[in-house]
């Protein structure tokens, strides 16, 4: 199946052909990004990186930053 990721940050879009069975997870081990650092949204709501994905798929993967201001 292929999915498009957009990808965020940078402001990117690959299209990624996945087996048939692919979850989120495997979408971003496709793109060779961290689990523990994006976020997946499918239209305007995140979805879990267990989530079955649909061929034709449009999904926003937002990275996360965390942190807080210096002293």
């Amino acid at each position: 199946m292929r999915v498009t990721a957009e990808i965020i940050p940078p402001r990117r879009e690959e299209f990624v052909e996945l087996t048939p069975s692919a979850r989120g997870l495997d979408l971003l081990k496709a793109l060779h990004l961290a689990p523990d650092a994006h976020i997946l949204f499918r239209g305007d709501a995140p979805i879990p990186v267990d989530e079955n994905l649909v061929d034709g798929d449009r999904i926003r993967v937002v990275g996360v930053v965390s942190g807080g201001a210096a002293t």
